[in-house]
């Protein structure tokens, strides 16, 4: 009777417990569920806020609410958000799915009064537009310290409440499942006592063996329930440190994977024990055979080694540059070195965060050579002016034959000291221009083009009776700026008539490649250039014959004015060119331009 007493006992508050468990579960488990769900989409919404609030304080500020509106549209299909932006007074500007002037002012909508307040707010709810619940996010708008306007994101919650709802039955239906195998087991309980014990010492070597998932029985002695429920709260204690552990490391391999930097993690031995994915592919390293390997077996650059063991040595934290070969291409890395310590302080190893610098370093060389470039281009015409000057003032200047000659050679100078000012003024316009998208396009006549700059050219053309022959349709036409284009033409035209004999012929044509892409075509008979030019023929101040280029006023930088040119046109320039026999140089131009789209100079030059 006893016995029996007991199993009923065991039996009534086993199921009461578990049906308990089930609902306390299941309750917080979908709502701990839901709120994470939440704050992850109003993070999501935040960040997507945080992308546009400088683009819309520009458009208000500007007053350009269309181009706004456009951009609103544009990003709400792109990113499959709802993108509404107000003026202080609650006065709808753009929104990414109406029209603005038919909505209603927002400035009592929840999620703008808490912006207003605490600089950011939220808000869920029914939306009767879209017909689902909405969770929407707004943000201040400030020009300086005064508020302009709000921006508010929003995006459905009904697949967070579809999945909170999976997740209860998946809760209630495995709580079922659970009540009817505790059942089962309650009256195997009552069987035998030897039984549970066993039970326990299997499940005891489970355990052992890492099976965390496994439960003891919950056997009818006092004794042995105690210590089974003791075996499976560990169980359950190690199971979710484990799972928080595995987690942990989960992120933090995210984080590191995703990170543009490279990551190293070495021992106090130097051994690998952590590389992220921008450093095994900077090294051309295998993680899966690298890690637990030293430093001097899986890394062969002699530069990286002996900064991990300074670091070690030095216990400071260190910096420096090295370079990395594959492939025959040079790579410039910058190391960042540190030590790893754990709570205590003490030395686990050295962290080395790996920076690709290369293009920095390309485009530092750039600069610096441009510098130098200009530097001496300038340098020359102003030496030769100055030299002249003190002539003069030595005396020469009395000498009126003298005189002459040498202020003719000095005005010569500063003519071309002016072309090359100007033409780096102008090159500069060219980019800015593109830059802001404030060049101008329309739909132009390329005959009249080419026409035009024939005709600038034509002075330049008789003075070495060479002959200009133009060949275009008239019915071709394209989206352009015309002056910029006739600029390009001209410089074209002039290179050709310079580096060609007189009496010779210089073809301007245009044809249409297809529906979409025109063509502009300069040849000439003229001197031709080598290959081993062609690839740097359009790079500022870059001369194939320095002499011969100054000797004709060339100021270097005509070619490298036609590229920009042409790449703020969204086209591209090509040249073929054989010694003796001449140049052929054709731009291609698209028909039509979408001026809302136009990169930037250094995205059509990337």
């Amino acid at each position: 009777m006893r016995k029996r007493r007991l199993f009923w006992q065991l039996y009534t508050s086993n199921f009461l417990v578990i049906f308990l468990a089930l609902f306390a579960f299941t309750f917080l488990t979908t709502s701990s569920f839901q709120n994470i769900l939440l704050d992850q989409v109003s993070n999501d919404l935040r960040a997507r806020a945080a992308l546009l609030q400088s683009v819309a304080i520009e458009h208000i500020r500007a007053g350009t609410v269309e181009e706004l509106n456009r951009e609103s549209r544009r990003y709400g299909r792109i990113s499959h958000t709802r993108i509404t932006v107000l003026l202080a007074t609650g006065d709808v500007v753009a929104d990414s799915e109406r029209d603005p002037a038919t909505m209603e002012n927002h400035a009592q909508r929840p999620e703008v009064i808490l912006a207003e307040r605490s600089g950011y707010g939220t808000s869920t709810r029914y939306s009767s537009t879209v017909r689902r619940s909405m969770m929407y996010a707004a943000v201040p708008l400030y020009d300086g310290k005064s508020l302009i306007g709000f921006l508010r994101t929003a995006v459905p919650v009904h697949r967070v409440e579809e999945a909170v709802q999976r997740l209860q039955w998946q809760i209630v239906l495995g709580g079922l499942v659970i009540a009817l195998i505790a059942g089962l087991v309650s009256l195997a309980i009552s069987r035998r006592l030897t039984r549970p014990i066993e039970t326990m010492k299997l499940g005891a070597k489970r355990f052992a063996e890492g099976e965390l998932d496994f439960r003891l029985e919950i056997p009818e002695s006092e004794e042995l329930n105690d210590l089974a429920a003791v075996m499976n709260t560990m169980a359950a204690q190690l199971q979710d440190r484990i799972g928080t552990i595995v987690q942990q490391n989960s992120e933090q391999d995210a984080v590191l994977s995703s990170m543009v930097e490279g990551v190293l993690a070495f021992d106090t031995e130097e051994r690998l024990i952590n590389i992220n994915y921008s450093a095994a592919v900077m090294l051309n390293v295998v993680p899966e055979k690298a890690l637990g390997r030293a430093i001097q077996e899986i890394v062969r650059n002699v530069g990286l080694q002996r900064f991990v063991a300074d670091t070690l040595s030095r216990g400071v934290p260190l910096e420096e540059f090295i370079s990395i070969v594959e492939d025959n291409q040079e790579r410039h890395v910058q190391l960042h070195g540190t030590l790893l310590r754990d709570h205590n302080g003490n030395t686990l190893g050295v962290l080395v965060v790996l920076n690709d610098v290369t293009e920095l370093r390309k485009l530092e060389n750039v600069r610096r050579d441009f510098v130098a470039n200009v530097s001496h281009e300038l340098k020359t015409p102003i030496t030769s002016i100055k030299g002249f000057v003190e002539t003069l003032l030595d005396g020469a200047i009395h000498d009126r034959n003298d005189a002459m000659r040498f202020l003719a050679i000095i005005s010569k100078q500063a003519d071309r000291l002016n072309a090359i000012i100007e033409d780096l003024l102008s090159l500069s316009r060219i980019e800015q221009g593109a830059d802001r998208h404030e060049i101008e396009l329309e739909e132009r006549n390329m005959a009249e083009i080419l026409v035009a700059a024939a005709q600038t050219c034509q002075v330049d053309a008789d003075a070495k009776r060479a002959t200009l022959l133009i060949d275009c349709p008239e019915e071709i036409s394209a989206v352009v700026n015309a002056q910029l284009l006739e600029q390009a033409v001209v410089n074209l035209i002039n290179n050709a008539l310079k580096y060609s004999d007189e009496g010779k012929r210089v073809w301007i044509s245009a044809a249409a490649q297809s529906a979409d892409e025109i063509t502009v075509c300069v040849r000439d008979e003229g001197y031709g250039i080598e290959a081993e030019h062609l690839p740097r023929l359009f790079e500022r101040f870059y001369r194939i014959d320095k002499a011969r280029s100054r000797k004709m006023g060339g100021t270097g930088l005509g070619l490298a004015i036609v590229k920009h040119i042409v790449q703020a046109h969204h086209g591209r320039i090509e040249v073929k060119s054989s010694p003796g026999v001449g140049s052929v140089f054709t731009v291609y131009l698209p028909r039509t331009i979408d001026v809302a789209g136009l990169r930037s100079m250094d995205e059509v030059a990337a």
